[in-house]
């Protein structure tokens, strides 16, 4: 749970470092380099104190399944939040433990029944907020919404598959390495597409600190969670992780002085509470 807590903190600080750079840095460039730095550290580690015995080509696939969602749930992530608000990115967040369950209802032993009332919970308390903010500051175009939606389904799907990964007593570190490897070369494909390929040459040396600094913490992010889910269940998790997108949205108001409305913190405290409900129908 330690680890847990930790990664939230580290993942809602990670989004505030995204939004701000991502004024300065073109999207495919920032995620490249970053991907870089976080892809090195890991496989620095892992050559120095681990080894790939008992990798088979199977778990390989399996790895690359699972981190493929990681990248294109990254990729919606940002293709938002670039103009967007980081309230809907902790709004949406909220939606994953919706994906889980769905998940476990089709693949293992939830009963749908058992979790109706918490999945309508926060259904009402999400689709209040979107009417709540049809009209301020917040409102997003319906674009938005579809690549939030995909950005929710693509992480939960890639914590699910990395959380059976990491039962199979994977090292973290190895996912980590084929995830940001993975997100490095679809950067590094989309900055060359972009004609941005020049920033390589003008850009390094000037962001050379601030992206290091933002890869060493959604490293450790991404550390902390993995070693988190390991010891724990893909609902625990998603419960447990439900305090990122709340500190995401608390980080909103800090760092960025977004407005949150008291109608707006109703509205979360409903969808939160649909999804403690759905912790206590399920465990």
């Amino acid at each position: 749970m330690v680890f847990i807590l930790l990664s939230v903190l580290l993942f809602s600080y990670n989004n505030v470092l995204w939004k701000r750079n991502l004024k300065f840095i073109s999207t495919p460039f920032l995620i490249s380099y970053r991907a870089f730095f976080t892809s090195s550290i890991s496989l620095a580690i892992l050559f120095g104190f681990f080894t790939f015995e008992g990798l088979s080509m199977a778990a390989f696939i399996k790895i690359n399944i699972g981190s493929f969602f990681g990248v294109l749930g990254l990729f919606s992530m940002l293709a938002v939040l670039k103009k967007g608000s980081l309230q809907w990115l902790g709004i949406y967040n909220l939606l994953g433990v919706v994906f889980t369950i769905l998940y476990l209802w089709l693949f293992d032993t939830v009963v749908i029944k058992e979790v109706v009332f918490g999945l309508v919970v926060i259904v009402i308390g999400f689709g209040c907020f979107l009417f709540a903010n049809k009209e301020t500051q917040l409102k997003i175009t319906i674009k938005q919404h579809l690549l939030l939606l995909l950005m929710t389904f693509s992480y939960s799907c890639s914590a699910i598959l990395h959380w059976k990964n990491l039962q199979l007593n994977f090292s973290p570190l190895i996912i980590i390495a084929n995830q940001e490897g993975l997100v490095f070369l679809v950067g590094l494909v989309f900055t060359f597409q972009n004609s941005e390929g020049i920033l390589f040459k003008t850009h390094l040396k000037k962001y050379f600190k601030r992206v290091l600094f933002m890869s060493v913490v959604i490293f450790l992010a991404i550390l902390c969670s993995f070693l988190g889910i390991k010891e724990t269940n893909p609902i625990i998790s998603s419960l447990l992780f439900l305090a990122a997108p709340v500190t995401t949205i608390l980080f909103s108001t800090y760092f960025f002085k977004e407005k949150l409305s008291f109608l707006n913190v109703v509205f979360i405290l409903v969808i939160l509470s649909g999804a403690y409900i759905l912790q206590y129908q399920t465990v």
